[in-house]
């Protein structure tokens, strides 16, 4: 499967550091209420994406994450299950995955397709496939967001990646828009269903003198759709192999400028 990638944008907590509640109320205008941090940053990278290519209101959007909400979780079984309070409205609707979509969707003007879709591991690879399933029988552009939002406090996140005390943690949104179509695009990324054995991987590395990234150590869990960002950013060839307990995927991304 071949998709050609018309545009991108990135923010990493680690990166800069910035308050992005203000910024999207005092740099675009954007009303931040009865929305939390974890929707705030899914608006914020889609405003920087805006900034940067065409979007019409048939593309389709997609939105993937490593474990979602975390924040909204944890608030309401504090409220619910530990104060034996109510559950506080906008909460209960921030609880909803399709709800920072709907916001993303609003912000960007979107009319076409959304998907919050998270999966048991190589969740962006995964989304990728099935954002080519659609847009190959509806000719659309699409456009992908990967977000994880780094938990207060990070133990907590870092307890469901499986990551010890001294691993270090960010957040980060990363989107990319897709097209079937070569025109104007500065790079192609090619992908596959399989997942592959290590002797498999090996075998397709032996003759490849392009970059090459794993998923071995996990800033945060979409970290693939960051370093096809970063090669992005740089111009260059990319190959991610991503890792689950001894099974792999792999994508590939060649420049186009």
């Amino acid at each position: 499967m071949k998709l050609y990638i018309k545009n991108f944008s990135s923010y990493r907590s680690d990166k800069e550091e910035i308050d992005i509640k203000k910024t999207l109320k005092q740099k675009y205008k954007y009303d931040t209420r009865r929305q939390d941090a974890f929707i705030h940053l899914a608006v914020y990278g889609a405003k920087l994406l805006s900034e940067k290519v065409e979007i019409k209101p048939d593309d389709e959007f997609y939105l993937t994450s490593g474990v979602g909400n975390i924040d909204v979780v944890q608030r309401t079984n504090t409220t619910v299950y530990e104060n034996n309070e109510a559950l506080k409205l906008f909460d209960f609707i921030n609880l909803l995955g399709n709800t920072t979509s709907y916001y993303v969707a609003s912000a960007l003007g979107l009319k076409s397709k959304n998907i919050f879709q998270i999966s048991d591991n190589f969740t962006y690879i995964n989304s990728l496939i099935s954002l080519y399933a659609s847009i190959n029988n509806s000719k659309k552009d699409a456009i992908l967001c990967a977000i994880d939002l780094l938990s207060e406090p990070p133990e907590i996140t870092k307890r469901v990646f499986g990551a010890d005390e001294v691993q270090k943690m960010c957040s980060s949104v990363n989107y990319q828009k897709f097209s079937l179509s070569k025109k104007d695009a500065i790079a192609e990324i090619e992908f596959d269903a399989k997942i592959y054995s290590l002797e498999e991987i090996k075998a397709q590395l032996v003759y490849n003198n392009h970059q090459i990234e794993t998923s071995k150590t996990k800033m945060f869990e979409t970290l693939a759709s960051y370093k096809v960002n970063d090669a992005l950013k740089d111009g260059s060839d990319l190959v991610f192999i991503e890792c689950f307990e001894d099974r792999y995927k792999i994508l590939k991304l060649k420049s186009l400028r």
